[in-house]
């Protein structure tokens, strides 16, 4: 069995047959552009973890002042005003770190929270309770684009980016859409902290990962 063969049966044909169509049936390019994928969603990962981290830690100080409550997640008010998503999401999220036998923290259930906890924390349902508050979690963000809808958008479509990377899925299908997702996960970075645009310089290769695997894919 050649090793085109043996890889085809232990990835799946289902999850291959994107790659399959998108190259004609070509067995060969659909592997070689699997593996693309692999590579190029690998480099999205250090600009997501610093995004993600920043994001959460940047949010948690904003509610911690609006509540005056380090666990501000069981504070009444807060528990008044959140959505059945909210509450199953921090409910799970103790849950987990009960599992582990470890001590649950404030930090601990910051940290176990998912991104797509954060950015629900942008939807319309907060305009008028919470969005004057995260609003300064972004002290780099120009005023006239500062709002809550524009900050939904943004890192909502950063999420489902995240997610099809953490799930293995396929990004690859336009590079050129892909190196613009880019420059929204930097800016993003940017709003939260200006120093930390420095700071992720050696740690950004998207683009030249691309570059790198363009023939291949295309």
């Amino acid at each position: 069995m050649d090793n085109n063969a043996i890889v085809e049966r232990i990835i799946s044909k289902e999850r291959l047959e994107p790659y399959l169509n998108y190259h004609n049936n070509d067995l060969s390019k659909a592997i070689a552009h699997y593996k693309s994928n692999i590579l190029i969603s690998e480099s999205f990962y250090p600009l997501l973890a610093v995004l993600e981290i920043g994001l959460r830690n940047s949010i948690d100080y904003q509610l911690t002042k609006r509540f005056n409550d380090k666990e501000w997640y069981d504070n009444k008010e807060f528990v008044k005003i959140a959505t059945r998503f909210q509450i199953d999401r921090i409910s799970q999220a103790r849950t987990n770190i009960f599992s582990e036998k470890k001590e649950i923290t404030p930090g601990r259930i910051i940290s176990e929270l998912s991104f797509g906890f954060w950015t629900s924390l942008f939807d319309t349902k907060f305009e008028m309770t919470l969005w004057k508050n995260l609003r300064l979690a972004f002290p780099n963000c120009p005023k006239n684009i500062r709002k809550r809808k524009t900050m939904s958008s943004k890192f909502n479509g950063i999420r489902k980016l995240r997610n099809r990377i953490f799930h293995h899925e396929a990004i690859t299908w336009n590079l050129n859409v892909l190196n613009s997702y880019k420059d929204e996960i930097i800016h993003g970075i940017e709003w939260l902290n200006k120093d930390l645009l420095e700071w992720i310089v050696e740690l950004n290769h998207v683009e030249e990962t691309i570059s790198k695997f363009r023939k291949t894919i295309d």
